[in-house]
């Protein structure tokens, strides 16, 4: 369903293009002042990426494997995973309507994930949607939007001879606003509606053990955002609140037995975090940037923590950005997260494209 829902999406971004490439000259003229606040703001990085939601799924699949595999002692060994990451953002200026600019907005993500000996999972996702921006009379920006999501996930364990496959879709309500010159404000609420099939095959029993899975998942945050000229570039401090809430539905196996999360049928997780994004340009490489990035998170809420308890993650990211234009720009970052307790850490690459049509 999420698959072919992805097609549809796919092609109505085309036919959409089409359509409005003629109109493009007369209404990017105001599109342009709006587009260019959210990039001064810091609003642009709010809208083009989901590494919080990104971040609190992985910590959640290293819980639910090391409670699925580990054992029994309590912080007994280290969890060590990779991801790579490629992600496309666009936005395309599709009509004016007064003050008010409207984007047709498209991100489309694949992630592979790799707990050591333990897990390898991969995922897909596709948003497309709308959302409006205008200025107010002070010339500070404010923007609404409204997304259809769509999501498909594999899962292998590693320890045992099994899989969880399945997909989903649902949507996202995001926000913003410029506060004054100096600062800014993001938020975002996810729903997605996920169903799938949970399958091991055990050598004692005639037939695989197979249960369906239906998952509820609703992710929150709010971000407070500050871009100030810093060290001969420009910084960006950045602070929020992230929330991830996973419920599931009742489950019976192909035996009649009833099927058990590892947390029971809900799991919470949410962090504080707060960091700061250094931007460099560099001289010798003409629309070439350098920047390195650090935040602190820490977890004011978890109840997937029977396996090991690490609160608090120290996160490092170091890039550079290509610019051939100004609302065309490729990003590529290494990222490194460790918690500070040594049990729990996360490393790999992340190629952002941002191209943007106006």
């Amino acid at each position: 369903m999420a698959f072919q829902a992805s097609k549809l999406s796919i092609l109505l971004i085309i036919l959409t293009m089409q359509s409005t490439s003629f109109a493009q000259s007369t209404i990017n003229k105001e599109a342009r002042k709006v587009y260019t606040a959210a990039g001064m703001s810091g609003l642009r990085k709010s809208i083009a990426f989901d590494a919080p939601i990104g971040d609190l799924l992985s910590r959640t699949g290293t819980h639910r494997v090391a409670a699925l595999s580990n054992s029994s002692q309590k912080d007994s060994q280290n969890y060590s995973s990779s991801t790579v990451l490629g992600q496309l953002n666009s936005m395309f200026n599709i009509t004016n309507q007064g003050n008010t600019s409207y984007f047709l907005k498209t991100t489309a993500r694949h992630v592979d994930f790799e707990e050591a000996d333990l897990l390898q999972a991969s995922s897909k996702r596709l948003d497309v949607g709308v959302i409006g921006m205008q200025l107010s009379r002070s010339n500070l920006l404010r923007y609404l939007g409204v997304s259809y999501i769509s999501e498909e996930n594999i899962g292998r364990p590693q320890f045992v001879d099994a899989y969880r496959i399945g997909d989903g879709s649902g949507f996202r309500i995001e926000g913003g606003a410029q506060l004054n010159n100096k600062w800014a404000f993001s938020f975002r609420s996810d729903y997605l509606n996920w169903g799938g099939d949970n399958v091991a095959n055990i050598p004692a029993l005639p037939l695989p053990i197979s249960n369906s899975v239906d998952q509820v998942r609703k992710y929150h945050n709010v971000d407070l955002i500050r871009v100030m000229p810093s060290v001969g570039g420009i910084g960006q401090w950045r602070s929020g609140i992230h929330f991830l809430n996973s419920s599931y539905g009742e489950q019976l196996n192909n035996f009649g037995r009833l099927v058990e999360e590892p947390f029971g049928n809900r799991e919470k997780i949410g962090t504080l975090r707060t960091g700061f994004n250094q931007t460099w340009p560099i001289q010798a490489l003409s629309k070439t940037t350098l920047f390195i990035e650090g935040h602190v998170d820490y977890e004011f809420k978890n109840n997937m923590t029977a396996s090991f308890d690490d609160k608090t993650t120290v996160a490092f990211k170091i890039g550079a950005t290509w610019t051939p234009s100004p609302t065309h720009r490729i990003q590529l970052e290494w990222q490194e997260f460790h918690g500070t307790r040594d049990i729990r850490s996360r490393s790999g690459p992340a190629l952002v494209i941002l191209f943007d049509g106006l």
